[in-house]
């Protein structure tokens, strides 16, 4: 499930991924790109509107 969602970040431009093999074992890592930051930052200025801080 996470890998659907991870996917739909990446597409909406949010996350931008990186795969490797470390270990024989595959690693992906996530990250925000800066649009994504600044989705999120805008996200939790919401919430925190919300619940009044």
């Amino acid at each position: 499930m996470l890998s659907k969602h991870a996917g739909a970040l990446i597409e909406a431009g949010y996350v931008e991924q990186r795969k490797a093999v470390r270990d024989t074992r595959q690693r992906v890592w996530l990250r925000l790109t800066p649009h994504g930051r600044k989705a999120y930052h805008g996200h939790l200025a919401a919430l925190r509107a919300i619940v009044g801080q």
